[in-house]
């Protein structure tokens, strides 16, 4: 396909640094080294390299990463240099200011992942180790919102949040993010520490991640939640949804300059059992993490007898918007009955746009608003165009 041929798929990771503006209980970074943060000349030099390898995506973690002085030349160079794709992966604490949100936008940022624990203040608060955190990070995700950047938020699993993933997902459904990773903790770092406490085993929260994707099914948004750490075997009839089926095409810098091809490294710390040998995904599956192994052992894990047999998804509640299907609907208020290729053009200065780079994208989001009945498409001389099938002020409440 074209992004795997031109390298728009490709995401070059930065971890900025490893001290943060909070002390959340199951950091995998507890031991890390806080005082470490990559000088701005290295990271230039990186995201320089990177767009002349052909990266097209870029990312930017820490620790806390908006905590750094000088985060917005950091985007800003990122958007000069040529990426326009632009993420950052915060715990949305200083984000509560609507001016400093609007000096990343301006800066380059283009998709703002949120690292939200529960929908509760309490909860999330004592998870986190900040007062006011929750409450802050809200204020910052409707900040952003009102700035049209895409939005997405990982969940961190544990004990206190596995039972209620549902309502999670469907108060952040609404308040405007429409793109979930469900994270299974890796048990190092705080998060080792704090197993007796926050551990979960992955067969008890089984049920719950079926109930979470049921959710964004009946939204509209069956490809919109993603599970990391989870072996496929807990997916059943949603195994496409596990990450590291396929490949990530992501390498990971760290504030030593140490560099980290995560495909190349993903099986370093998994391990198989008993229950792999007999699975129809032994050969594409990595296994478990040799951490959770060792603390809960095989216990729920069970062969999938073949591959396959997606269960049938279809919205059945409030629809929902993912990020390329409010990229078209902006696109087509601006430019009723654009082409493909129009599409293309335009996405360009709009934001939200995840990967318009692929017609096959347009294509597909077309398609799906379609289905929601907000699209119609005609197909003139070998050219599908498309228009919005309702006015767009009663489809911007979607949006």
């Amino acid at each position: 396909m074209k992004k795997e041929k031109d390298g728009t798929g490709r995401c070059y990771e930065l971890i900025l640094n490893y001290n943060c503006n909070a002390r959340c209980r199951f950091c995998s970074q507890g031991d890390f080294d806080k005082a470490l943060n990559a000088p701005f000349d290295a990271i230039a030099r990186n995201i320089y390299g990177a767009y002349k390898d052909g990266y097209r995506r870029l990312g930017l973690t820490g620790g806390e990463p908006l905590i750094r002085p000088d985060i917005l030349k950091v985007i800003a160079l990122g958007k000069s240099v040529g990426f326009r794709f632009i993420r950052v992966q915060t715990n949305g604490i200083k984000l509560a200011d609507p001016a400093f949100c609007r000096a990343l936008v301006k800066a380059g940022l283009t998709f703002c992942k949120f690292s939200f624990t529960t929908d509760r203040a309490a909860d999330h608060d004592r998870l986190v180790g900040v007062p006011g955190a929750l409450k802050n990070a809200l204020a910052g995700l409707a900040n952003l919102r009102r700035l049209k950047v895409r939005l997405g938020t990982n969940i961190l699993v544990n004990r206190s949040n596995y039972a209620r993933l549902p309502e999670i997902i469907r108060f952040y459904l609404e308040r405007g993010i429409t793109n979930f990773v469900i994270i299974y903790p890796v048990y190092i770092g705080a998060m080792a520490d704090n197993c007796r406490k926050l551990g979960v085993r992955l067969s008890d929260c089984e049920p719950y991640f079926d109930a979470a994707v049921k959710i964004m099914e009946e939204a509209g948004l069956p490809g919109e939640i993603l599970f990391l750490n989870t072996p496929p075997c807990f997916l059943k009839g949603r195994e496409k949804l596990a990450i590291g089926l396929d490949l990530f095409n992501t390498v990971v810098t760290d504030p030593a300059g140490g560099s980290t091809d995560l495909d190349a490294n993903a099986a370093a710390s998994k391990v198989k059992g008993p229950p792999c040998r007999r699975c129809s995904l032994n050969k594409k599956c990595r296994g478990a993490d040799e951490h959770y192994i060792r603390r809960f052992g095989w216990r729920g894990f069970v062969p999938m007898k073949k591959a396959g047999g997606e269960k049938e998804t279809g919205a059945s509640g409030r629809v929902y918007l993912s990020d390329n299907e409010k990229c078209l609907v902006e696109i087509l208020r601006r430019k009723p009955n654009a082409s493909t290729k129009e599409v293309l053009a335009l996405s360009r200065n709009i934001v939200l746009c995840r990967d318009c780079s692929d017609g096959n994208v347009v294509m597909a989001s077309a398609a799906s608003l379609g289905g929601k009945g907000l699209v119609k498409s005609s197909f003139e001389r070998g050219v599908y165009r498309w228009v919005l099938a309702k006015p767009y002020a009663e489809i911007k409440k979607l949006l």
